[in-house]
């Protein structure tokens, strides 16, 4: 149960961050793969991933933006504001949704985390940007209502839908993770250390500010309470965890197990994102293990409007403002436009990731025995020259040799 739970929540967080660098060094769809993954030019080769099954990861524009919306099916209690328009989005900039369900795994009720990462594969650049739950939203075909329930009531088509109409743009990809499965992950990884912006009194039995390891139960509670309507504040301890969570994973050298984990899954973890293209590229995920690859940004109260529902039951809403969420939202997206240069240590790691340093028992193309022709008269037996149809049967492994040589310390911190 551990291991299954470790694997539904690391691979949420691979999903991020792996397909935001996953086409860093390609330039269009055709390009050669650089993970050396299973072994090539095999006689009798095993099926492998492919590009070419994986049709979402194309160069052609990433953009199918709807023309019109469905009408909603209950009368609103607020005007229906008009979709989000004027954004400047480059075709090479995609969308990640990860979202975190507040119901054990394979329930799903509302989504209470909700981050978009704006990400571009050709510079490999990432931009965390976090909505608030009570955001008060059009939810296409359904009616005004909060943006945690869109997934819930109709899937990640309602979801894109809605993030399309009040965002401005369409995401491409998500990843749904439950509460309790994010928790025991922590734990299969011993905890993790967090940089504390401040002292949090009464609050997961107090959390002083500094340097703090955490196991699974501190993280979680780290996540999840808020102080009032301060969502800026819960916003940054989620990318906070996020950021700090893949730097462990990248130093611990785990993102060459993906072949495994994807397959243990996927029973827990809501995804549309392909083992084949996760696979193809992992190497390149070890890119956004340096830390200036990444953008973090939050709303604050300003951003909208608090409106309280009419009815016996009093709850507050969240009325956004279009302007400042365009705002914010463009400087998400042009963040990722930004080139950065390459460390050493990080491309010393994929290095290692994708060439072995060490003779390994990979099959190659050579054959096992070789045949030179003689004109010498022998009465002893000559091995024939004729090969077995389809010759020797080699099962490539998934095995990446050489990485990491050593556990490699990256740079730590939280921007």
């Amino acid at each position: 149960m551990n291991q299954r739970r470790m694997i539904a929540v690391f691979f949420l967080v691979s999903c991020l961050l792996v397909t935001a660098a996953g086409c860093a060094f390609l330039g269009n769809s055709e390009a050669t793969p650089t993970l050396s993954i299973e072994a090539s030019h095999t006689p009798s080769p095993s099926p492998k991933p492919s590009l070419t099954q994986t049709p979402a990861f194309t160069a052609t524009p990433r953009h199918i933006d709807r023309e019109t919306y469905p009408t909603p099916k209950i009368d609103p209690i607020t005007p229906i504001p008009s979709p989000l328009h004027g954004l400047t989005v480059p075709d090479e900039v995609r969308l990640l949704v990860l979202l975190g369900s507040d119901n054990p795994a394979p329930f799903t009720s509302r989504t209470d985390a909700i981050m978009l990462a704006f990400y571009n594969p050709r510079l490999a650049k990432v931009a965390l940007l976090s909505l608030p739950p009570e955001m008060f939203v059009y939810i296409p075909g359904y009616t005004m209502q909060r943006i945690n329930v869109a997934y819930a009531i109709g899937g990640f088509d309602m979801l894109a839908d809605t993030i399309q109409y009040n965002i401005g743009i369409r995401p491409d990809e998500y990843a749904l993770v439950h509460k309790d499965d994010f928790a025991w992950f922590i734990e299969e990884l011993n905890g993790i250390n967090v940089d504390v912006l401040r002292y949090y009194y009464d609050v997961c039995d107090d959390i002083p500010a500094g340097d703090i390891h955490m196991d699974g139960g501190e993280a979680l509670c780290y996540l999840q309470f808020r102080e009032g309507l301060d969502i800026r504040d819960q916003a940054i301890r989620q990318q906070q965890i996020v950021y700090s969570v893949f730097q462990r994973l990248v130093q611990g050298g785990k993102l060459i197990e993906l072949n495994t984990i994807y397959n243990t899954y996927r029973n827990t973890v809501q995804s549309n994102l392909s083992l084949e293209y996760l696979v193809q590229n992992i190497a390149l995920g070890l890119r956004l293990g340096q830390p200036d690859r990444f953008g973090f940004f939050q709303y604050g109260l300003n951003a909208f409007q608090i409106w309280e529902l009419p009815g016996a039951v009093k709850a507050q809403v969240l009325l956004p403002h279009e302007d400042l969420i365009r705002k914010l939202v463009q400087e998400a997206i042009d963040f990722t436009l930004i080139p950065v240069q390459t460390t050493d240590l990080i491309l010393t790691l994929e290095y290692e990731l994708t060439v072995s340093p060490t003779p390994t028992n990979t099959p190659t193309h050579t054959p096992t025995l070789t045949f030179t022709p003689t004109l010498t008269r022998t009465t002893t037996t000559q091995p024939t020259a004729t090969i077995t149809p389809g010759g020797p049967t080699l099962t490539p492994t998934n095995t990446v040799q050489g990485y990491p040589a050593q556990p490699t310390a990256t740079t730590g911190g939280y921007p």
